[in-house]
């Protein structure tokens, strides 16, 4: 057995995520097909690793240089984006890590993150923010509206 190890600033490790990201949406599609259902939810998408890249102080530019990708085809891979801003940004003592939650990085650090997902997302012909606030359920229940308003559009 052999094992490499990767750490998430190097680029193998974005490029594949960006590829097990790409593979589990397209294995899920092709799960669908003849099913009648038709929406699939991600917690995360294509492009997010590119705000984590970005965050070690790369260029968006290489990123899509070391991924083969563009900002278009990140785009056309979604019909829909929701982006459910981090409590970091309006609410800092809303905000749990990890042990609590599976979220390593500290407030500074996931408002960047949060900002450059932002930006890099923001673009989509389709992108809606909902942003940070104290109650996650509250925020859920928002997502999950915009996600039904959506599909239910598309019918």
């Amino acid at each position: 057995m052999r094992f490499i190890r990767l750490s998430p600033r190097s680029r193998g490790f974005q490029c594949a995520l960006v590829a097990i990201q790409a593979g589990v949406e397209e294995g899920l599609e092709r799960a669908l097909v003849g099913t009648g259902k038709r929406a699939i939810v991600c917690h995360r998408g294509t492009l997010d690793p590119c705000a984590f890249w970005m965050s070690f102080g790369h260029s968006r530019e290489s990123f899509f240089e070391m991924t083969g990708t563009t900002l278009e085809e990140h785009y056309r891979r979604y019909d829909l984006v929701v982006h459910m801003e981090s409590a970091a940004v309006r609410v800092p003592e809303a905000y749990v890590r990890y042990p609590a939650a599976h979220r390593p990085e500290d407030v500074a650090q996931a408002a960047l993150l949060d900002g450059l997902l932002g930006e890099l997302w923001g673009g989509h012909p389709r992108y809606v923010k909902i942003e940070g606030m104290r109650d996650f359920e509250e925020k859920m229940g928002r997502a999950m509206r915009v996600i039904r308003e959506f599909v239910g559009s598309t019918r």
